[in-house]
């Protein structure tokens, strides 16, 4: 059966108000305290109220989070985004340098009388999301990225990462490797722990005992990244292969093989979870996954033209994109069959 519409009588009754005092609340009369306005507006969005007169967000402001400004990534989906929208709308980009104290701060910060929705990749250390929950109660719009609470209640669009990792770890099994180091982020991240789990069943589906030596955790910041690579190198048996979460930390490991005089692929490849441009001009080219960037920014323009224009969507959207292996020399052996 379909929903019936929400009226303002509904809200009144939830309220335990006269139906009159939605109607001024929502029309924004000066006879109703910014506290009742505040508290009708939260519940109208609470019960999926759409009306063309209510409209919290008058300038339409498209607020941005994302954990990383120096990251194709993010780069590639907000371009896509901003095309897509072709300008209508004015976008405000922040970045949480992946603490979700700075998270908080940022999105307690957003005025609902200018931002229609929010845009946010969560922090790597983020546990909950009653900040965002806050920012919505005032009448802004949320949509989740990459990095998501699958709790919350909000259109979503994330990647395959099982699949993404069952690529790159079966990829290089097919190709004779066995000794397979991986280089996680943060342990707690939900990213990572789909990431693992895939590495994990894919060894154990190959009959490939599991080795919790060959799993690492650090930020991996370009600081950290040649003393990861180092504690791989130090174990023994030593790793005959890396899976790494991006393009530098794969190229800067490419330059400590070859100062150490290891042969890249034949005694030890490198993949990324990343597939920068610059992967195919690195030497070796670096094996990576490719991900429809282009296809998620429009995704999410298309959402948000819906939001602002006060069009009904659907909060329990969960857009989940697939990806490509680009397989390339940092894990190709030529003589390999």
């Amino acid at each position: 059966m379909k929903k019936s519409k929400v009226t303002i009588y509904d809200i009144a009754r939830e309220l335990k108000v006269a139906p009159s005092t939605i109607s001024r609340a929502i029309s924004n009369s000066d006879l109703i305290s910014d506290d009742v306005k505040e508290k009708v507006r939260a519940k109208a969005i609470e019960m999926g109220y759409n009306s063309r007169k209510f409209r919290v967000n008058k300038e339409g402001t498209i607020a941005i989070v994302v954990p990383e400004i120096n990251n194709f990534f993010y780069n590639r989906i907000l371009s896509s985004i901003q095309q897509k929208i072709d300008n209508k709308y004015l976008v405000s980009i922040f970045c949480s340098f992946n603490s979700v104290k700075t998270e908080k701060a940022i999105v307690s910060k957003l005025d609902p009388a200018q931002v229609c929705c929010l845009v946010i990749t969560q922090s790597m250390d983020a546990k909950d999301s009653s900040h965002i929950a806050n920012a919505e109660k005032k009448g802004i719009h949320v949509i989740m990225l990459n990095r998501v609470d699958y709790e919350y209640e909000c259109p979503k669009f994330v990647i395959d990462n099982y699949m993404d990792s069952y690529l790159l770890t079966n990829h290089l099994v097919g190709s004779n490797y066995r000794r397979i180091a991986f280089a996680a982020k943060h342990f707690d991240c939900p990213i990572y722990k789909e990431r693992i789990q895939a590495y994990k069943d894919v060894l154990a589906a190959n009959n490939i005992p599991f080795n919790q030596n060959y799993i690492i955790y650090s930020e991996l910041t370009n600081e950290d990244i040649n003393e990861v690579v180092m504690r791989f190198l130090n174990l023994r048996p030593r790793p005959d292969a890396f899976i790494l979460p991006g393009f530098t930390a794969a190229l800067q490991a490419i330059s400590i093989m070859k100062v150490y005089n290891i042969s890249i692929p034949n005694e030890m490849a490198i993949v990324s979870f990343d597939e920068d441009p610059e992967c195919k001009y690195s030497s070796p080219a670096i094996t990576g996954i490719e991900r429809p960037l282009v296809e998620i920014g429009n995704k999410i323009g298309e959402l948000i033209f819906s939001i602002c224009s006060n069009k009904s969507y659907d909060k329990n959207l969960i857009n989940v994109f697939k990806s490509n292996l680009v397989i390339r020399g940092s894990s190709l052996r030529l003589d390999y069959k």
